[in-house]
């Protein structure tokens, strides 16, 4: 059985260190366990098709959580839902992982409908034993690891600052160097790391990604979906990383989830705008990265800090804010011409958004995101763009993660969290 997951690049299991990554974990072990939730407890003794596993699930994933780090199916009929509706888009011969699969349910149904092999990722030894039983059963088609998937930018991180190869031996056989692989990923995402990962991965060239081109299938609350798709997020405080979100990757709802058919519940966000979808579905929704980036690759760091709340707010007067960095490129602007001298290259093309009307008076705010690009690209396209402290000023600017870390490697979990902050503009 497990000869097979060694040719493939996956060791065989060893979950020794292996945690749940819920915050209430940070405790001492000394601590007693935390007490499951009444209402939770009330809901799985009470509904039969719970009686197999109620006695079976960890007391940790009973306890309520405001935002917890890993979430579990636990109802059949819903990952049969959910399988009968991933099937009409999941990319036929392409890898599949499945992060967390828990007890198994829908790394079942996933079997059943395609023949592809499947990659289970799991970072509790809690489901060893569901998990190996499954494995057991389709020896050469399940390969099983244990493993933070999810948490992989805290190791690309780390192989940074000493040329480690932690992704590597994360992904095994997965890693690869074509940009193009396609790699379906599915599972629940109770938070906005991963994505955060994906999109700083694709604007600093980071090279360690070894994921090729990623199609994610997951179910995540609604308040996050709708924070990273909020079209209108120059109507409301600015937050950049939605705009990046929103031009780096397409994105599309497939359907809605049962909220408690997953574990740990999460705390009410007490959100006079949630509706009573959102106070009881997931998102199941499908986020795949755009084949077209919004600029060159090279000038996507240029474009991140363009759209960094201190650059530009939603009331930032554009052509005054430009004026800082060319001092008289407003007249660009107003006039619509470009200086004779023009980089075509890196201006905009015929499929980039038309400017409106401008004037000293036009807001940031006022223009949507791909006008913003516009801007943004007839700005680094000026002549004088190179002698203006734009591009000095945003590498004086980059996060750690971005930089070559040379001194005070020691320091790693400063570093990390740095990391884990970096524009975490969270929906208010």
């Amino acid at each position: 059985m497990l000869s097979t997951s060694r040719t493939l690049g996956f060791k065989p299991l060893s979950f020794k260190r292996i945690r749940f990554r819920h915050k209430v974990n940070k405790q001492h072990d000394d601590k007693p366990e935390p007490k499951a939730a009444t209402d939770v407890m009330n809901y799985l003794e009470n509904f039969k098709e719970y009686k197999d596993i109620v006695d079976k699930i960890p007391v940790t994933l009973l306890k309520k959580y405001k935002s917890p780090e890993t979430m579990y199916l636990i109802n059949k009929k819903t990952a049969k839902c959910i399988t009968n509706t991933l099937t009409k888009y999941i990319r036929r011969e392409s890898p599949i992982v499945e992060i967390n699969p828990g007890f198994g349910f829908l790394t079942r149904e996933l079997l059943a409908c395609q023949n592809d092999p499947i990659y289970l990722y799991e970072i509790s030894n809690h489901f060893t034993q569901f998990l190996t039983e499954i494995q057991s059963q389709y020896p050469n088609r399940i390969h099983l690891k244990s493993g933070d998937f999810f948490g992989m930018w805290k190791l690309a991180f780390q192989d940074k600052l000493d040329d480690g190869n932690r992704l590597q031996e994360l992904l095994g056989d997965l890693a690869t160097d074509d940009s193009d692989r396609i790699l379906n990923i599915i599972g629940a995402m109770p938070s906005l790391t991963f994505v955060k990962h994906l999109i700083t991965t694709i604007v600093f060239h980071n090279e360690t990604s070894q994921l090729g081109r990623p199609d994610l299938y997951f179910a995540m609350p609604g308040h996050h979906y709708e924070f990273l798709t909020d079209s209108s997020i120059q109507m409301s405080k600015y937050k950049s990383v939605p705009a990046l979100f929103q031009l780096l990757f397409d994105f599309k709802i497939l359907d809605k989830v049962p909220k408690v058919h997953f574990l740990p519940w999460m705390h009410n966000q007490n959100n006079a705008k949630s509706s009573v979808i959102e106070d009881n579905c997931l998102y199941l929704v499908r986020i795949t990265r755009k084949k077209t980036l919004p600029c060159e690759p090279r000038d996507l760091p240029l474009l991140w800090y363009f759209f960094k709340p201190h650059t530009f707010s939603k009331t930032t007067r554009v052509i005054p804010m430009l004026e800082q960095w060319i001092p008289g490129c407003g007249v660009w602007l107003i006039t619509g011409q470009d200086p004779p001298d023009t980089n075509k290259e890196v201006g905009p093309g015929k499929d980039d958004a038309a400017l409106p009307h401008m004037t000293i008076f036009t807001e940031f705010g006022d223009l949507t995101l791909a006008q913003k690009v516009t801007v943004f690209k007839r700005f680094i396209s000026w002549p004088e763009f190179e002698q203006c402290p734009y591009r000095v000023t945003m590498e004086n600017n980059l996060p750690k993660f971005a930089l070559k870390i040379d001194e005070d490697k020691g320091h790693l979990a400063t570093h990390l969290d740095d990391m884990e902050s970096s524009d975490t503009e969270i929906e208010q």
